[in-house]
């Protein structure tokens, strides 16, 4: 009988630091984020989780308190009784298959198990481990007090928290981490959310509409004039300017003016301009996607011109562009299907020296930098430092780039070949 009674108090003290082990693993291992959206549903269960995942501290030392104390036990137990009920060789081997089976037993086996339940397994042991943590906090004080104590004493600041900078870092890695190789919908969704994260990175200028190509109305121009360029105009919004194409006077919206045209029963020589357009929205070049999307809600406004820190016309933003960078180009009806770039068949590329290195980067999945130019043009420029004339040819950041047409001070035309398509001679 009393052996009966020994192998089962170490078999229940051995699960039940299984258990401890394995609690460890589930609360430390449970998504937080999946947790977060379980509570706001209304899972009590999540809430404990969620409660012992921001104090880890004190659930860790819960765990370990318990854990030791169980781990601490088994020995001078069994030894008590083996040294009773028998001989040194066999107290010897009974200790040693004890030791087997905590390793494997109440280390190995119940991490194993939970990592392949750990959501589940969390939401059970949660409010029962948040209990035990409420019941020995204040033993669990006493002990992190002297730990937090001793880590000072090395110049370790316990206090510190994780920056943005690696929270940021931390949720690029689940999105990377993400699996989409051979389907196409999760390799959007993935790159959907990876610029969702650029946006506080990117300034509007690299995503802007070039003054170049920017549609503006001179607002002196007689009213039947300024009706037809609205006719033959597919935005919704056009700047109007005066004595010069950057001083913009105002902005007129196309279903504003109909409208008005509409109501003075066609007769042009009732419209009144200037009571039409609405005031420009100028912002800085340098400003974030991020705060100007946030900006385009608050004041309601689909549109804004951007200028530089002299404030010089450098272009306009709209609301589709911000949201072209998240889910990628928006064509409709109006929209002309031409991006000035073509695929060749020896895998080069070539593109317009207007095209804008995002999209470059996106379509192709490249890695041309981004930080100092907008364009692939103002790229090439800002790496030689000069015009280069046609039939010049640089490598630069592994791609080899040959200069196919230039207009003036502009480069019209550029052939790009990325590093996977250059021969092994020209590879740097």
């Amino acid at each position: 009988m009393i052996f009966l009674l020994f192998f089962l108090g170490m078999f229940f003290a051995i699960a039940f630091a299984g258990f401890i082990s394995g609690a460890e693993t589930a609360v430390t291992g449970a998504s937080h984020a999946h947790m977060y959206h379980l509570a706001k549903k209304g899972d009590r269960r999540a809430k404990k989780v969620i409660a012992l995942q921001e104090k880890l501290s004190a659930t860790i030392s819960t765990i370990l308190i318990l854990n030791q104390l169980v781990l601490y036990l088994i020995p001078i137990f069994s030894t008590l009784f083996a040294v009773k009920y028998f001989t040194t060789t066999e107290a010897a081997v009974l200790q040693t298959i004890i030791a087997l089976l905590i390793i494997i037993y109440a280390e190995i086996f119940p991490k194993m198990l939970v990592i392949k339940f750990t959501i589940p397994f969390a939401l059970f042991v949660g409010p029962i481990l948040f209990r035990v943590v409420a019941v020995l906090k204040p033993v669990t004080t006493v002990l992190e007090k002297c730990a937090k104590y001793t880590i000072e004493l090395i110049g370790v600041d316990v206090e510190q928290q994780d920056s943005r900078e690696q929270a940021d870092e931390e949720l690029r890695g689940v999105i990377e981490m993400r699996p989409s190789e051979d389907d196409k919908e999760e390799a959007q969704k993935k790159s959907m959310l990876k610029s969702i994260l650029d946006l506080e990175e990117i300034s509007v200028s690299h995503t802007m509409v070039h003054r170049k190509n920017l549609k503006t109305i001179n607002a002196s121009l007689p009213m039947a004039k300024i009706a037809e360029e609205l006719t033959n105009c597919h935005f919704s919004r056009i700047p109007l300017w005066k004595d010069n194409p950057e001083n913009i006077i105002g902005i007129l919206k196309t279903r504003t003016f109909f409208h008005a045209l509409q109501l003075q029963n066609g007769d042009l020589e009732k419209i009144r301009i200037n009571q039409l357009m609405a005031a420009p929205w100028f912002i800085p070049d340098t400003k974030h996607l991020l705060n100007q999307l946030q900006d385009f809600r608050k004041k309601r406004e689909h549109f804004a011109l951007v200028v530089d820190e002299y404030g010089d016309l450098q272009g306009c933003i709209t609301l589709e562009d911000i949201l072209e960078e998240i889910v990628g180009e928006i064509v409709d009806e109006y929209d002309i299907l031409t991006d000035g770039v073509k695929l060749q068949a020896d895998g080069s590329v070539i593109a317009e020296g207007m095209t804008p290195i995002r999209d470059l980067n996106r379509e192709f999945d490249w890695n041309l930098p981004e930080e100092e130019a907008a364009t692939i043009a103002g790229y090439v420029m800002h790496e030689v430092r000069k015009i280069p004339d046609v039939g010049q040819t640089y490598v630069l950041s592994g791609f080899k780039i040959e200069i196919l047409k230039r207009q003036r001070n502009q480069i019209g035309l550029i052939k790009i070949t990325p590093p996977a398509a250059l021969p092994s001679s020209e590879k740097l």
